[in-house]
């Protein structure tokens, strides 16, 4: 049975987009989902990330879990290589490229002190690099999307990162790198980008971004936890569509205030292409995010999401973003299996 989401390929786009993505990894096979993960997205140096609350290896629980209920196999991810520094300088300034080269910077992105004791060249390979292969995995999972109407990025979502600067473990602003590829490979046959952010925080890297480029073909739709950082009042204005929610909020009034946000949406945007920052740090227990909203909740969520999406008959791409708490995994993995079973994405192995 072929998947729900044939109808929303925008294929034409995607074969003129292809010759441009040799830098961000290999186009897969029709054998292949589009589903993009590497290993290296997992951060391990010497247990020193464990000092964050950000589980840095969930990517390959998920992939793993993901396996063992039979949803997919390795040999069917997309592989992403790394960004180069001419990739990300489509939206990073060279100056915070090159402050990226210090430990002291890295450390204040990933707010673990600790880092600015040691080694750059260190550092560079066993955290700035992961997040290189992250934004590639974003960058191929939205282009991916054009194709077959749908695709997933097990990682990514780093939505604090803007074109000066990164916070809170967003090292690169993928989502703007992402949807800029898209505008500038498919030679303008991708205009209009709908952004949905359901992240416990607010995306103002992205937001930031869309201020300083004049981007009024990007909408947002941010739905957060106000009482949460980073309170950024400036990147607020370039919120199309905002609902601030506040701690404890649970699962009756966060879907309603979602589906009262989409349907404003599809009112006030005809999208070409929808990036979906999918954040786990809304569940019960994430201590960084507290609110209230049920493993239930959140698979609910992005099904909502994927169903407006197909209303829309837009290619969809989601990326993993924030999730705190310590099955944050466990829910990635349940959502997925859910949109993969609901929508018919399951391929033979």
């Amino acid at each position: 049975m072929p998947n729900k989401f044939v109808c929303c390929a925008r294929q034409q786009a995607a074969a003129i987009l292809r010759g441009s993505l040799s830098a961000l990894g290999t186009w897969p096979s029709p054998q292949q989902l589009p589903i993009v993960y590497h290993d290296a997205y997992n951060v391990s140096f010497l247990g020193l990330e464990n000092l964050h609350v950000f589980d840095s290896k969930k990517f390959k629980k998920v992939v793993s879990a993901l396996e063992q209920k039979k949803m997919l196999s390795r040999k069917q991810l997309v592989t992403p290589s790394a960004a180069t520094e001419e990739v990300l300088l489509d939206v990073h300034t060279s100056e915070y490229l090159q402050q990226l080269k210090t430990s002291r910077t890295v450390a204040e992105v990933t707010e673990l002190a600790i880092l600015a004791c040691l080694p750059n060249v260190l550092l560079q390979w066993r955290v700035v690099k992961p997040m290189r292969y992250m934004v590639a995995g974003t960058m191929l999972a939205a282009a991916l999307a054009l194709e077959r109407g749908w695709s997933i990025n097990i990682g990514g979502g780093m939505h604090h990162a803007h074109s000066g600067g990164g916070a809170g473990w967003c090292m690169f602003s993928d989502l703007t790198l992402a949807l800029r590829k898209l505008r500038q490979g498919t030679r303008g046959m991708v205009n209009n980008v709908l952004v949905i952010d359901t992240d416990a925080h607010q995306g103002n890297g992205y937001e930031r971004d869309k201020l300083k480029f004049q981007d009024d073909n990007l909408y947002i739709l941010d739905i957060y936890n106000a009482d949460l950082w980073p309170c950024d009042r400036a990147a607020k204005t370039a919120i199309d569509n905002m609902t601030e929610l506040t701690c404890g909020t649970k699962d009756v009034e966060y879907l309603r205030s979602l589906k009262s946000a989409l349907q404003r949406a599809a009112k006030e945007i005809k999208p070409d292409v929808i990036l979906y920052n999918a954040g786990t740090d809304v569940l019960t227990g994430d201590p960084l995010g507290r609110m209230a909203v049920s493993l239930e909740g959140v698979v609910q969520r992005d099904e909502m999401v994927f169903e407006h999406a197909l209303r829309c008959k837009c290619p969809i791409t989601m990326v993993l973003s924030g999730g705190y708490a310590t099955d944050s995994h466990q829910v990635v993995t349940a959502s997925i299996e859910n949109l993969m079973t609901k929508f018919d994405l399951v391929l033979a192995n």
